[in-house]
């Protein structure tokens, strides 16, 4: 989804059930492409940010002001898991002003808030959902 001023992503996911480890989860990434597609034609990702806590930088494109914290309400690594196997809603917010991204999201007690500078100039960002042994199904988007 091509990220303007703001928009959120809602959805039900649910890892597939051999999945054993807590980064199986919903990922979403930031990033250009001349196609528009995920690691597609040209293109150059500035944050890909896991909802288990854990982002992954790929380019000098960008700088991430990352922050993660368990809230009061984690119920542990192995519990979060099996939350996760059983499925759960989740909300991801995304709100751009200029050449910054702010990516904010809670679920399970853990809350991860990203802030993504762009360095290259870009105009055009997209947003997408991903993630590792997972299925993500009632996506909805909001603008």
């Amino acid at each position: 989804i091509r990220l303007e001023d703001e928009l959120r992503f809602d959805f039900h996911t649910m890892t597939i059930p051999s999945a054993g480890f807590v980064w199986c989860c919903p990922y979403v990434v930031l990033y250009y492409a001349e196609d528009q597609k995920v690691r597609g034609e040209g293109s150059t990702e500035y944050a890909l940010i896991k909802l288990n806590g854990e982002i992954e930088e790929q380019d000098d494109a960008a700088e991430n002001l990352f922050s993660m914290k368990k809230t009061d309400t984690f119920p542990g690594w192995d519990v979060w898991r099996e939350k996760n196997k059983e499925g759960m809603e989740c909300s991801i917010r995304l709100r751009r002003k200029g050449n910054r991204v702010r990516i904010s999201t809670e679920n399970l007690g853990i809350r991860i808030e990203n802030t993504t500078i762009l360095k290259d100039g870009q105009k055009e960002v997209f947003a997408a959902l991903t993630g590792d042994q997972i299925a993500l199904t009632d996506i909805r988007v909001k603008y």
